[in-house]
């Protein structure tokens, strides 16, 4: 199998695109299969870091109550509070282990974060 290149600042990619979603006539997402070019609508930016990020992440915690759909009906603020993440740690693991959230569900939170500085 051929794999998946991005040449120069093009936004085409040629090889076989397995994996990739992409979005057919009339905006149908599908997954290309076989050799040929995906177009993108916008060019794609690649970067990666190496270097190791700590950031200081500010959130606010909610419990939210959900209807049989899985549709938020009510929510109540419950926390705000700074949390550390080191290497693209998540947040909501760094949230779970606040001490006063024990009490909550997980499943009952929502997690937003409302400022974010890295060092």
């Amino acid at each position: 199998m051929e794999p998946l290149t991005l040449t120069g600042t093009s936004s085409t990619a040629t090889g076989t695109p397995l994996g990739l979603i992409c979005t057919g006539t009339g905006g149908t997402p599908y997954i290309p299969t076989t050799s040929g070019t995906v177009s993108f609508n916008t060019p794609i930016n690649f970067t990666q870091s190496t270097s190791k990020k700590i950031m200081q992440n500010k959130v606010a915690v909610f419990k939210v109550t959900r209807d049989e759909f899985e549709t938020i009906t009510k929510t109540e603020f419950i926390k705000e509070l700074w949390v550390e993440t080191k290497n693209g740690q998540s947040v909501d693991f760094q949230v779970a282990r606040d001490k006063d959230l024990a009490e909550y569900e997980m499943s009952d939170l929502s997690i937003r974060t409302i400022y974010s500085v890295s060092f």
